[in-house]
């Protein structure tokens, strides 16, 4: 079968798809390796104490899954939120690669109330990790090259410092300290831009994350603009605020008055402001992979789309469980919200007031945690009756020589599980999960104290 016409011809010799100036050049560099995540360990962990003591409550303070700890949305509710999204004819075709036009409008003005932002300055993703790779790649475009930094506290969020580096992005960890919070300022920017520009390596992007994860630490509205406009005065052009524990707070705290802040920035502030929302925490839907990125700028935007288009795109599930949240005229009023409001809260209230009077050190504001220091407990003897076997290693383990053993002496030995703090950079404190309700985060604080307690000096 002939298919060409006379006068037509093939291609006869290999192509680059882009022009020489856009080709991506070779650099030779000893790229380090993603581990997997540690998380499912612990679980393990939590099953060898489960097969000694099969009739003993667990407790499981680790990771801020409302889903799990909480029970999440009901999955006849899902479903019906599911036929109010669909359409009756080609249900199952593709939806838009940046997210329902009515989704996007609802969450500009119902959740945010913009008056100068609107659904063409936000795009839909597939969780927060899937906008975040994004936001890096978009970052890179931007820019120009690779090797660039990105700024973090110095307690971040573990996926941060992944996350960043499979972009060729480098993070870089501000100076920061627990009494504060391990909280950002306009001098530790300063600093992280001055040592990036020693190691040629300069800051391209900065990272603030309010309620905290993992320290729970929790910034005025007017700290967060001032971050912003330090940033972009330095010549920061991409600013992220990390918004993912925003709906869970206490209720005389409440949501941020983001369109405020975002109207009372410079017009520099404004192009490099990103904010980074979603339904993992506020609804308990960590499964539903629903979350929203705003853009300040219309340039990046147009960029965002095109990225959008070419890589993950927002899943039929998720859309629907936002559009029933947003779609209503006060979100944060939703049941699914207040489900997980309301019970996050009065533990949140009920563990401040544990932790202080058992005179433990903790940061605890809002979200999900509570970051605890555990100096004191590190390096000391386990009693005879407590030492365990090392999962990983099969040696048994006799004393406490760091937070990862002291996770593992609590899993297995007491069927609590925590985050240690050395995936957040902070190798003497753990994180304390207390999205759940009032009696079980009272059995886990009793638990976690009755374990320290047995330890020998």
């Amino acid at each position: 079968m002939t298919v060409y016409y006379e006068g037509q011809t093939g291609v006869t010799e290999p192509i680059f798809f882009d022009a020489a100036e856009h080709r991506i050049p070779k650099r030779t560099f000893n790229k380090r390796v993603i581990q997997p995540s540690k998380m499912f360990v612990i679980k393990e962990e939590l099953k060898a104490f489960v097969e000694k003591n099969p009739t003993v409550p667990i407790y499981n303070a680790s990771q801020g899954d409302g889903g799990m700890s909480l029970g999440g949305i009901p999955p006849e509710e899902l479903a019906q939120a599911l036929l109010r999204y669909l359409p009756t004819h080609g249900s199952t075709k593709y939806g838009d690669p940046v997210g329902r036009a009515d989704i996007r409008e609802a969450i500009a003005k119902n959740y945010y109330g913009f008056s100068t932002l609107g659904a063409d300055n936000i795009i839909l993703g597939d969780g927060g990790r899937d906008l975040l790779q994004k936001w890096y790649q978009l970052i890179q475009q931007g820019c120009g090259h690779v090797g660039g930094s990105l700024i973090v506290s110095a307690a971040p969020w573990g996926s941060y410092m992944q996350g960043t580096y499979m972009s060729c992005l480098n993070t870089i960890s501000a100076p920061g300290s627990a009494d504060d919070g391990f909280q950002i300022t306009p001098e530790g920017i300063d600093s992280c831009i001055a040592r990036a520009e020693q190691e040629g390596m300069p800051v391209v992007a900065l990272v603030i994350t309010t309620p905290d994860n993992p320290t729970g630490n929790y910034l005025q509205k007017e700290e967060i603009a001032r971050l912003i406009e330090h940033a972009a005065a330095r010549g920061i052009r991409y600013v992220l605020v990390d918004l993912m524990y925003q709906s869970v707070t206490d209720p005389d705290v409440g949501m941020y008055d983001i369109a405020g802040l975002f109207e009372e920035l410079s017009s520099a502030a404004k192009n490099a402001v990103f904010f980074l929302d979603g339904l993992t925490k506020s609804v308990g839907g960590s499964n539903l992979r629903n979350c929203h990125l705003v853009c300040g700028g219309n340039e990046h935007i147009l960029r965002l789309k095109g990225l959008a288009t070419h890589s993950v795109l927002p899943n039929a599930l998720g859309e629907a469980a936002a559009l029933a949240v947003y779609g209503q005229d006060n979100p944060i009023e939703h049941p699914w919200v207040q489900r997980v409001v309301i019970p996050t809260a009065e533990s949140r209230a009920l563990l401040k007031s544990g932790l202080a009077e058992k005179g433990f050190r903790a940061i605890i504001g809002q979200g999900y945690y509570a970051f605890i220091n555990v100096w004191p407990w590190l390096n000391r003897r386990i009693p005879t009756a407590h030492q365990f076997v090392d999962i990983n290693t099969g040696r048994t383990v006799s004393h406490i020589d760091s937070a990862t053993t002291l996770k593992s002496y609590l899993a297995q030995q007491w069927g609590l599980a925590i985050i240690h703090g050395s995936v957040f950079r902070q190798p003497a404190f753990i994180r304390f999960s207390y999205a759940n309700t009032p009696a079980y985060t009272q059995g886990a604080l009793h638990r976690f104290e009755e374990a320290l307690s047995v330890l020998e000096s």
